[in-house]
């Protein structure tokens, strides 16, 4: 029995509609799966499984970096030798190591090299300052890589049992992270020999 072609159509349509409303539906799924909620957190030491890793080792440093300093002086912060307020720098992997090389204006220098640990300590929260991507709120995001600190040159001193290099990642961005939402990093010597701390920037294409 042949059916109207009036018929075929409007199934064809149908089905055509159908199509798109599944997709449309797909669409919002995987856009809802970076969606963030008021006051949202996820904090926790999570593996640095390899897609955390690969992240991490996509993010370009700018050339520069500071010292933390305070209400202190300049001179005043112990674990480098000759401390400045301000270094020209350049960070390169060897492998699984993050080596920063840094050199002060009178050309004293030295390095703080990270081993990637086997864990990352990830904090992501809604801070409620009232910010908000079209997806929920912009979160607030950390992600902090500790090691015991390996250090030359000018940094030496910092170097030895006990001590640890902090490297902290910081940034903005929704439940969905990349290497992108990641702007500042501030990395923290820690220990009985040496505490002080770096900070500066990532060359984003924002």
């Amino acid at each position: 029995m042949n059916r109207p072609c009036g018929t075929i159509l409007g199934m064809r349509g149908l089905g055509f509609a159908m199509s798109i409303a599944w997709l449309a539906a797909s669409g919002n799924a995987l856009a809802c799966a970076c969606c963030t909620h008021e006051g949202q957190r996820n904090v926790g030491t999570v593996a640095l499984d390899s897609g955390k890793r690969e992240q991490i080792e996509s993010l370009r440093f700018a050339a520069r970096a500071k010292l933390f300093t305070g209400e202190a002086d300049v001179e005043t912060i112990g674990g480098i030798v000759a401390p400045s307020g301000a270094y020209d720098m350049a960070a390169a992997w060897q492998d699984k190591r993050l080596v920063l090389s840094f050199r002060d204006d009178k050309g004293r220098s030295g390095t703080l090299a990270l081993t990637l640990p086997k864990s990352i300590a990830v904090f992501e929260v809604d801070p409620r300052n009232g910010s908000d991507s079209g997806q929920g709120p912009v979160l607030y995001k950390e992600w902090k890589l500790s090691v015991p600190a390996a250090a030359t040159g000018v940094f030496a001193p910092g170097s030895g049992p006990r001590q640890t290099l902090t490297l902290i990642v910081q940034g903005h961005g929704n439940s969905c992270t990349d290497a992108s939402d990641f702007t500042h990093w501030t990395l923290v010597m820690q220990g009985p020999k040496a505490n002080f701390a770096l900070f500066g920037e990532f060359v984003t294409n924002r």
